[in-house]
């Protein structure tokens, strides 16, 4: 019987400040400089969508994210980027990189058990299952890791290398496993080496592939290294099995949502520069039609509290304009004047739970004969909706029974999918025809197959399109295909098409080759570009490596469904960067009223503030819970009346040790972080008017409430230490301890130029060990 829960989801680049709501998220691909779903403008299927130069500003592309729970089946990474070689008209070769680097995730999609599922029957319990995957294209080359050791590798690779990370001084290797043993060299910063068995605290030395020693080591009479190395000191550096092939797990390698699966890469076309790119596409060779369809049948057992997608359906409701009189004691009525709404829209649950209080209102209203009132409850909603001209409207909109819907998103709700059976020479010749780019001998030689095409899907297509092909024409431009996604509601539309068709990682010789005469240049003449341009596809392919295995069909044809409008329907309001089974696991000695007292608040500061790993989690929650003695001293907790007039804290005026004392799950110190804190948390609406700088009395807000406590903590981790993120990223226990608590003062009398570790590092390392088991991060 397949597991209660469902699998987590995540998006694979966070937003850049907040969180993203999910409709926002989709609108934000439009600002990709190509790359759209379901087609390009050639008119051929694309089934990912980009995320390049043009979505920088809107994401942290710094590192590529899994979407959600599986395990990895296959990757290739290039040794280096291959080079395409275009000539120009000039003529003259323009050299253009392209990544074939990719990581391929199987993931296993069904919905969730009802509640009295126990006492059902074996079919009955046994939810509809299909096997998805997600696929992470164009990733950084082999060289680029090489260049930059510390940068952070995926664990699906293998090897035994690591990298001295000391932060900037030597590494001293002992005669013994102890801080007694006589130095023999020093390693810099940075340097490799390969190591054996562990004793304790230290390791073995094998062999230093890389960096410098002095003075040079030598090897024994039995050809072994002499020496051991603090392990703290050490950075695991996995290696990829192999480069410049693809290489199949037999075994998949599991990974959670929101683990790195590697580093946009470099793709330049013949007429473009390079650039930062990474394509993502999701797609099944399962029977997926039939999977929503019994999905569908199954989402009728739920129970209501699982329906997460609201449906504001076209017509049937109004938005009343927003009015500085409109508060929580003075709600906006229904009959109110206001704009029709124009247009169908699914908004989910995690939208509206993420909109500021201010933006949310409760109407209670006394039911006669019950002594619970009927409650109405009214979103304010901006940029969201048009009306029936197309021309946006915001405002108050109501929820109300019959007017707008509840679905599960089992539902598959508003879902289309179309299968092709065409050819790619069918659906160029209709475009380059749509477009007027056909003379009149190429439309004669071609009218049978822009016919086959016309009567393909692309009928089915111009109804999907009547709102977005501006001109009419059948075909979708680039410009066409922003302006339609700026637009939630035509976004929308677009993420739920499925298509089913033969992968462009499928190669087929003969269909590109088809394509040889229309793209032919003059008096018959082979396009040089085209030429070129099919040696990339070939190289870029990689299906036939894993055709027939993992569940990959051998035919190369797949369903395709839009990544982001996928996340944006499953990732369940209700999903919590760490549930309340985890948190109370981690901080075990704390109470269940103390651990649903911070729940929420921690979720958020993990969302506000991008730590939204496990890896990142996992440290962040160890150093909470060393800093708080697991929640329990929370609000007890505090210090710094010691720190009265230290400059390096901003406490300038008598009283500020006190008044600005450490306060906080990971506690902000001193008058100058107390003010960078407010002046962040201001941002948040809910918080324009925060004052915790004026008195002591303001101050102990965070102390005493929870969410502020949580927020001030998440900001001390990722704006005052800019470094935590990484350093958690690599797994380094030692130097986040660093940063949260700094050093001590006293001098180690085995590194003389090194202050002490900081405090209870065995208490912070325990805490580390339950985070992770409780994360599900293997030990």
């Amino acid at each position: 019987m397949a597991e209660d829960k469902p699998i987590n989801w995540a998006y694979p680049f966070p937003g850049k400040g907040t969180e993203v709501d999910p409709l926002q998220y989709l609108t934000h691909m439009a600002k990709a400089k190509g790359g759209y779903y379901p087609t390009g403008e050639n008119g051929l299927w694309h089934g990912g969508v980009h995320f390049d130069q043009g979505t920088a500003g809107a994401f942290d592309q710094s590192s590529v994210r899994c979407i959600a729970d599986g395990e990895v089946i296959a990757y290739r990474i290039d040794e280096s980027y291959p080079l395409s070689e275009f000539v120009d008209e000039v003529p003259r070769i323009n050299r253009a990189a392209f990544s074939t680097g990719f990581v391929l995730v199987k993931h296993s999609l069904h919905p969730p058990l009802p509640a009295n599922a126990a006492g059902a029957s074996s079919s009955e319990q046994t939810p509809p299952v299909l096997t998805l995957y997600s696929l992470y294209m164009h990733l950084q080359d082999w060289a680029g890791y090489r260049a930059k050791p510390h940068l952070p590798r995926p664990v699906f690779w293998g090897g035994d290398t690591y990298v001295v990370d000391t932060q900037g001084d030597d590494l001293i290797v002992r005669s013994q496993p102890s801080r007694s043993g006589a130095e023999v060299t020093r390693l810099a910063n940075g340097t490799q080496v390969r190591i054996g068995i562990r004793d304790g605290e230290y390791c073995k030395l094998v062999a230093v592939p890389s960096g410098t020693t002095n003075p040079a080591l030598v090897a024994g009479e039995d050809g072994e290294l002499p020496g051991y190395l603090a392990s703290k000191y050490l950075k695991a550096q996995k290696e990829p099995e192999a480069t410049d092939q693809v290489v199949m797990l037999e075994q998949g390698i599991p990974i959670k949502a929101g683990e790195l699966i590697g580093h946009p890469g470099i793709y330049q076309n013949h007429n473009s520069a390079a650039q930062s790119l990474v394509h993502l596409e999701v797609f099944s060779c399962d029977d997926v039609p039939g999977f929503i369809g019994r999905s569908r049948a199954w989402a009728s057992r739920l129970p209501d509290s699982q329906k997460t997608l609201l449906k504001v359906h076209k017509g049937a409701s109004k938005l009343i304009a927003h009015r500085d009189d409109i508060k929580s004691d003075n709600p906006p009525k229904l009959s109110d004047s206001g704009s029709q709404i124009g247009v169908d829209l699914i908004i989910p649950q995690a939208l509206l739970d993420g909109l500021p209080a201010a933006n949310k209102i409760q109407v209670k209203t006394p039911v006669e004969s019950s002594s619970t009132p009927s409650t109405t409850y009214w979103w304010r909603l901006d940029g969201l909706f048009a009306d029936e001209n197309g021309n946006p409207i915001d405002g108050w909109l109501a929820e109300q029974d019959l007017i707008t819907t509840r679905h599960s998103p089992w539902e598959w709700l508003d879902f289309q999918w179309i299968e092709d059976t065409g050819t790619p020479l069918e659906m160029l010749a209709y475009t380059l025809n749509a477009k007027g780019l056909l003379d009149t001998d190429e439309q004669h030689n071609y009218r049978a197959q822009i016919s086959r095409a016309d009567g393909g899907p692309i009928i089915t297509l111009a109804g999907l399109y009547e709102i977005v092909d501006d001109d009419k024409d059948g075909v979708l431009t680039g410009n066409e295909m922003r302006t339609a996604l700026k637009k939630p509601w035509q976004a929308q539309v677009l993420a739920q098409l499925i298509t089913r068709y033969e992968s462009e990682w499928f190669w087929n010789k003969a269909k590109w080759d088809e394509l040889d005469l229309l793209l032919a240049g003059g008096l018959g003449q082979k396009n040089a570009v085209w030429e070129e341009e099919k040696k990339r596809i070939e190289k870029l392919s990689w299906w036939e490596s894993l055709a027939g295995s993992h569940g990959v069909s051998e035919d190369g044809r797949g369903w395709y469904i839009h990544p982001v409008g996928l996340i944006e329907k499953l990732r369940d309001r209700t999903h919590l960067l760490v549930s309340r089974e985890a948190l109370a696991a981690i901080m075990a000695s704390a109470s269940e009223e103390i651990i649903e007292k911070y729940l929420i608040p921690i979720n958020r500061a993990l969302s506000t503030f991008e730590i939204n790993t496990p890896l990142r989690i996992a440290h962040f929650l160890a150093q909470v819970g060393h800093e708080t003695g697991e929640l329990k001293f929370s609000e007890e907790l505090s210090s710094g009346t010691q720190y009265e007039g230290r400059s390096s804290l901003g406490n300038s005026q008598l009283g500020d040790g006190p008044r600005f004392k450490g306060r906080g799950l990971i506690q902000i110190t001193g008058r100058a972080n107390y003010s960078a804190c407010e002046t962040y948390l201001k941002t948040l609406p809910e918080y324009a008017a925060l004052d915790i700088t004026s008195s002591t009395e303001n101050a102990e807000q965070l102390a005493e409430n929870p969410e502020l406590a949580a927020l001030a903590s998440g900001f001390y981790w990722a704006r005052l230490k800019p470094k935590l993120n990484a350093v958690a990223d690599a797994d380094d226990l030692f130097w986040v301890s660093v940063y949260v608590n700094g050093w001590q003062v006293q001098e180690n009398p085995f590194f003389p130029d090194r202050p002490r570790e900081p405090n209870n590092m065995r208490h912070r390392s325990l805490m580390l060990r339950r985070a992770k088991s409780a994360l599900g991060i293997m030990l």
